[in-house]
């Protein structure tokens, strides 16, 4: 139920450097709401600022050449746009008779490019014609505008940790063979990646949402106790490991670093009681550097 390298505790954010961050954000917002196409060039006005939040997070000056990490999943994945809110805007379309977006994120730290591809799970992300049209969406990214060898960070697995799996495990299909089910499958997705030349990181699952089930919602469901979401997220973590380690592919994972992994996350880690806060944002990047040689 533990995981490797730092743990609690994780000092509060700075008042200062929460002004920043919501000050910052709201520049982005302006800016990106204009054009989202934007490029780094456009955003040069800003390009200060932004530097100095990531060396506020990393504790030091960021390396010379700080590489760019294109960040791809469900809503957790927003959590490297660097904001203290979710904020999507609307960046690509995909298809033409029933039209999908891609959105990208406030991209506040110069060294992640976020993109949102909607409500997507582990188990479907790699299928061509699920709902969300995950699959189609990444191809179309990976067409447009990431070119091998980049890194690409895949965000997927939050959403089966608290629904799919932990249903199908209460209704008696053994955990062991529900969560390597999903790993196995997902892990695909990556492979794939990595088979075309980019050099892809998995990002676990970095939360099990502190509610209770009498407070899950049509609009935000979960099923289970914590308890139970706990188990099934720390299961599932524990096989994304050691299928990414077959490959040769980073996986890094936040969930019980910095809260004791038998506990219920406090909710000062959540800036809206589900998203993790720019509060870990140090802890991401220190795990970054150490599992995945992340160059920032």
């Amino acid at each position: 139920m533990t995981n490797d390298g730092p743990a609690f505790p994780v000092p509060p954010l700075d008042p200062a450097l929460l002004a920043e961050i919501a000050a910052l954000a709201d520049a982005m917002d302006v800016l990106l709401s204009r054009r989202p196409q934007a490029k780094e060039r456009d955003l040069a006005p800003l390009a200060q600022r932004r530097q100095a939040l990531l060396a506020r997070h990393l504790g030091r000056d960021p390396a010379p050449a700080c590489e760019t990490l294109h960040c791809i999943g469900d809503s957790n994945t927003m959590f490297f746009a660097g904001a203290e809110r979710l904020r999507f805007i609307r960046y690509r379309r995909h298809g033409w008779l029933r039209t999908r977006w891609i959105n990208r994120g406030l991209d506040l730290l110069p060294v992640f490019r976020v993109y949102h591809v909607g409500p997507a799970t582990a188990w479907k992300a790699g299928d061509h014609g699920s709902s969300t049209r995950s699959r189609e969406k990444i191809e179309l990214l990976l067409r447009k505008e990431i070119k091998p060898p980049a890194r690409i960070l895949l965000s997927f697995g939050e959403i089966d940790c608290r629904i799919h799996m932990a249903r199908a495990v209460l209704d008696g299909r053994p955990l062991d063979e529900t969560v390597e089910r999903t790993a196995e499958k997902f892990t695909r997705l990556p492979a794939w990646l990595q088979g075309l030349g980019y050099r892809p990181v998995v990002w676990g699952p970095p939360q099990i949402i502190p509610k209770d089930e009498n407070l899950s919602s049509p609009t935000f469901p979960f099923i289970g106790s914590l308890e139970h979401r706990r188990d099934v997220t720390y299961a599932y973590v524990a096989r994304l490991k050691e299928h990414c380690a077959r490959h040769g592919i980073p996986c890094v994972c936040l969930a019980g670093l910095y809260h004791p992994p038998a506990e219920r996350p406090p909710l000062e880690f959540f800036h809206d009681g589900v998203h993790l806060s720019q509060r870990l944002m140090p802890l991401a990047l220190q795990e970054l550097q150490r599992v995945a040689a992340f160059d920032c």
